[in-house]
This record gives C-alpha cells, structure tokens and sequence, in this order.
C-alpha cells in the first residue's frame, strides 16, 4: 500500500526531462499528502484539436470513475493492485484506456514495532523524483459536488481529474517496511506506460515486464519521526532521517 507521499520538489522541473507540452499544475511544496490531496500527474492525452499532448496536470488522489455516485469513493480508491487491475470494475476502464504516472519526491510506510508504528521514507537513489505508475479518471460534477469540491485544484469547468497508484508485490529491502510497494517506473517507460494506443493487454504485459526488470537497491529508505503520521503536520523537519 502507498498512503501517504512527500511532494516537496517541483515537477515542473521534469518539463523538459520528459517532453512535456503543456502544464496547468501549480506546485505546492507539500511533505505530507494524503489521500483526497491534490497530486501531478503526467498524461498523453489529446488537446481541443485532437491531437496527443504531453501534459503534466493536477488530479485529486483517489480514483473516481465517471459512474461514481459518491465522490468519496475515492478514499477507498488511492491504490490499485497491479495483479487485479485489468478486471476490476473500479480500475478496468481506465486501465485500458487512460494511464498515468504520478511523480513524486519520495513515499511513507509504516512499520508495527513493540514501542507503536514506526514511520520509514523511500526515495529514489541518484534522482529528485520517483515515477508511479497510476490511473486517471474524469467524473462530470453536478451542481451539489462542484459545492462540495470547491476551489479544489484538480476540479476545472465543472469536472473533477482524480488518479490512483498502482502497487505490487514489495521487493528486496522494501518488503522489510510493507508488503506492496508502488510501481514504479524509470525514464524511458513514462512514455510507453501512458501511451493511448496501447490497449489493456499491452498495458498487462508492461506490468510484467517492468516488475520482473525493477531493481529495488534503486530505492533507499530510512526512519524519521513520528509527527508524519499526523496528515495535519507539514513540513521538511517530517523527511529528516532519525
């Protein structure tokens, strides 16, 4: 599971990294998002004249697809596990069909231990972001949510852009802190994970590639405080190392 994630770095720095043409995502540092926190996301998705766009966008984390009667359908939805994804009523549309990649600074677990739960940080080795492989969902708001979501970043023209993080099962040193872990991509699969032509087999048999090729020394990991466990807290003293 991924509840929790550090969002500290600006994205935006990716613009050039990645191709990006277009961003309408404003950067808050943020040490401490939860689910139902607005998060980036990078999509391929075609602009007003139909044509595939590179775009880095805000999104509500937490899936809510297009049918949802209930917008908090969502707190229930920030993971999906990449083994079941496919035939999932909540997940399979969008996974055949809109694919995403959520890049952030770095993500919390928690570890049970004698003294209470313990807090530990993962981040990329050699890189500012890490690069989740997520789903995005468009939900029409009518006029009793676009109230309820307010001036919600990731709710524009009367529609609400939510995602969710893929998991698997943890590998190497990961699997000491949980037992799943997101998905996580390098560089050079952002594009073929959010690629629109590909289709829902495709998009599977990536899923096998890409966790049978992940190499979990490329994430390190260490302890910090407790005061991360409070989503009220905020700020760079919660990713300091104990």
């Amino acid at each position: 599971m991924c509840g929790r994630i550090n969002m500290a770095l600006d994205p935006s720095d990716l613009v050039d990294e990645l191709d990006i043409e277009h961003s309408s995502y404003e950067h808050r540092e943020r040490y401490n998002v939860p689910p139902g926190g607005t998060v980036p996301i990078i999509v391929d998705r075609p602009d007003a004249d139909g044509l595939v766009q590179r775009r880095l966008e805000p999104a509500r984390w937490g899936l809510v697809p297009g049918w949802a009667k209930d917008l908090k359908i969502g707190f229930r939805a920030f993971n999906a596990r990449s083994e079941t994804v496919r035939t999932k009523p909540m997940f399979r549309s969008a996974f055949a069909r809109q694919r995403a990649v959520i890049p952030v600074h770095a993500y919390y677990e928690w570890v049970k231990t004698p003294e209470g739960k313990q807090p530990w940080m993962m981040h990329a080795i050699g890189h500012d972001h890490l690069f989740m492989a997520g789903l995005f969902e468009f939900k029409k708001l009518d006029e009793e949510e676009s109230r309820a979501v307010g001036t919600d970043a990731a709710a524009s023209s009367g529609w609400l852009v939510s995602a969710t993080i893929l998991t698997a099962e943890a590998q190497g040193h990961l699997a000491e802190v949980h037992d799943r872990m997101p998905v996580m991509l390098s560089r050079d699969e952002v594009g073929e994970w959010i690629d629109p032509t590909a289709d829902a087999g495709d998009a599977e048999e990536f899923l096998s590639r890409n966790l049978t090729s992940f190499d979990a020394r490329s994430i390190d990991r260490y302890r910090v405080g407790t005061a991360v466990g409070n989503v009220r807290n905020e700020g760079p003293e919660l990713a300091q190392p104990l």
